[in-house]
């Protein structure tokens, strides 16, 4: 089963942050050197095999640990903020590391955001979600969240893959296309 997730930047904290997340990326040597599992450094290193990676993470907070469990590789991830999509992204792999974490990112009053999201490089823009869009993403976002699978569904039934929903619906002109289609 697939899915969609969205992280709500709202926070003040985590726009910066997610700026460069999104934009950059983030040095692999560097979430490297805080990562004892020599699995999880060369998993990470199929991943990026040009030394450049993108992580996406939320505190282990509330529901926070519950919705990530759900996530997995080629589950479509979008950033919202403020009544916007600003990026959307496939995961590629999930990893619970504090170090890592306090590595990428300070720590607030919220803990780390351990519960991290590995990405292929996000597409970026600004796309207000507007009423004709409702059947498939809900209007406000807050904290992170899995989209209900019914509007999974129906991203799935009327656009027949994620990537034709980012190009068609989100209206980000990729220079190439997704790794995977649905």
């Amino acid at each position: 089963m697939v899915n969609v997730f969205v992280f709500s930047i709202d926070d003040e904290t985590a726009k910066p942050q997610f700026g460069i997340a999104a934009e950059k990326g983030y040095e692999l040597e560097t979430v490297l050197s805080s990562i004892r599992e020599e699995s999880q450094a060369e998993s990470l290193r199929r991943c990026y095999p040009d030394g450049r990676c993108y992580v996406w993470g939320v505190p282990d907070r509330g529901e926070n640990r519950s919705t990530w469990s759900l996530m997995s590789e080629n589950d479509l991830v979008l950033a919202y903020s403020n009544g916007v999509i600003i990026a959307a992204a496939y995961a590629m792999m999930t990893l619970d590391n504090p170090s890592v974490a306090e590595t990428l990112w300070s720590t607030n009053e919220e803990g780390p955001y351990r519960l991290m999201c590995f990405s292929e490089k996000p597409y970026t823009g600004q796309v207000p979600v507007i009423p004709q869009m409702q059947r498939y993403l809900d209007r406000d976002f807050t904290g992170f969240t899995r989209l209900k699978q019914e509007k999974t569904e129906n991203i799935l039934s009327d656009y027949g893959s994620f990537e034709t929903f980012v190009r068609l619906c989100l209206k980000y002109d990729f220079p190439f296309s997704f790794r995977h289609s649905e």
